[in-house]
């Protein structure tokens, strides 16, 4: 019964910790790396995009499409998807939650548009994604470990 309990306690305890939100500090480096990636985005810039990835990363668009592991594989699918790419677009990330996991792990809930710009001067959105993605701390600041990007609509 004595385990039982140290057991509970521990599951909870652990339960608790990840459902702890960042320090203000992370949150604030982790919405620059958003920033820094939809900036990359813009610029069509793959090389620079991928940097934002873990050397280990996933990375998945669409859902139903080939998952792209390593930083190399998602700097090749970024070229390939920039190359295709017609017209001035931007990718805006708006961040909903995020969540401690491990000490040096975070779950990011976000909503991604990606709007065109119109002959008139005006954004008209054209994509909208929901984003599931784990942050992880690395030496040189915080990198994209594992990216979930599903449609929406």
């Amino acid at each position: 019964m004595k385990t039982l309990l140290v057991a509970a306690l521990a599951w909870a305890a652990a339960g608790a910790a990840l459902a702890a939100p960042p320090s203000p500090a992370d949150v604030r480096a982790l919405r620059a790396l958003g920033e820094a990636a939809d900036a990359a985005w813009d610029a069509r810039d793959a090389d620079r995009m991928a940097s934002y990835y873990a050397a280990d990363a996933s990375l998945l668009v669409g859902g139903a499409g080939t998952v792209q592991l390593g930083r190399e594989d998602i700097r090749a699918y970024f070229t390939r998807a920039f190359a295709q790419r017609v017209g001035t677009m931007r990718h805006i990330s708006e961040f909903r939650g995020q969540d401690v996991v491990a000490p040096d792990l975070v779950l990011t809930d976000l909503w991604v548009r990606v709007e065109e710009r119109q002959p008139d001067g005006t954004w008209k959105e054209v994509r909208r994604f929901n984003n599931i993605s784990l942050a992880v701390r690395e030496a040189d600041g915080w990198k994209m470990k594992a990216v979930r990007a599903y449609p929406v609509g």
